[in-house]
């Protein structure tokens, strides 16, 4: 379980959905695709596929990884989709000009993330900071989650906002095309290593120091432990926090 508590009293929990699990978290997927409507459709203005008051496209029907962000009240507020670089992808297959005439990355070591949203709750207000506490917890859910599945490399669309928002939340590309028009906007390339090194910078950044790694997320994996988690106590109550919320939903 991802869960940590902030000074200001909340709390993020972070679930890793794969298609064996979309039967069990169906009402909280339905969410995820209301909230993109929010995001996409409604704040954004995008032109994206929309029913019911939900966005949803043709990778969505690829069985897709996705990251889900609750709040305590278990309202979903946050998510994002991850899909392998070896089938259909967003950048190769609709934005293939922001590949800037290099060939499009087909690697089981790079994956792409796209549909990234934040819900801007009622409750905790609208501003930056609340919308920074959920895009924090899941970009270091994010690099935790890609490294325990060796995934070596994340490429995602973007717009300037979202550079922004990753500059000021410690993690830059390491690689980015220039800025192109996509719809009424412009739109950019990013290519970022998953490694120890990026998690601690964006933890550093967002002040997520105890972030803990997404339910459903692989526990297998035998990694040093970061400079932030140094308490073996601590750290044996977070796994055993991971494995009784695993257990419940096999």
């Amino acid at each position: 379980m991802a869960a940590v508590q902030t000074p200001q009293g909340t709390v993020a929990v972070i679930h890793l959905v794969g298609p064996a699990d979309y039967q069990a978290y169906a009402e909280q997927l339905d969410a995820m695709h209301r909230l993109r409507y929010r995001v996409f459709k409604e704040r954004l203005g995008w032109s994206v596929h929309t029913t019911d008051g939900r966005e949803r496209d043709e990778f969505d029907d690829l069985d897709p990884l996705y990251l889900l962000a609750m709040d305590e009240g278990g309202e979903v507020v946050g998510s994002w989709r991850f899909l392998p670089t070896t089938g259909p992808y967003m950048l190769r297959d609709v934005f293939s000009h922001l590949l800037e005439g290099q060939p499009a990355p087909s690697d089981i070591g790079t994956w792409e993330g796209s549909r990234f949203a934040v819900e801007r709750s009622r409750r905790r207000g609208s501003s930056l900071a609340s919308i920074g506490q959920v895009a924090g917890e899941l970009l270091c859910s994010v690099v935790e989650t890609c490294m325990a599945m060796g995934v070596r490399e994340l490429i995602t669309v973007y717009d300037r906002r979202m550079a922004r928002l990753l500059d000021r939340m410690g993690c830059p590309p390491r690689r980015q095309s220039r800025s192109q028009t996509v719809g009424q906007g412009l739109a950019m390339a990013g290519y970022f290593d998953m490694t120890d090194d990026v998690l601690d910078s964006i933890r550093e950044a967002t002040d997520r120091a105890n972030a803990l790694r997404p339910a459903g997320l692989p526990i297998e994996r035998n990694r040093p432990r970061h400079r932030h988690h140094n308490n073996g106590a601590l750290d044996a109550r977070r796994q055993g926090q991971d494995d009784r919320r695993i257990a419940r939903l096999q």
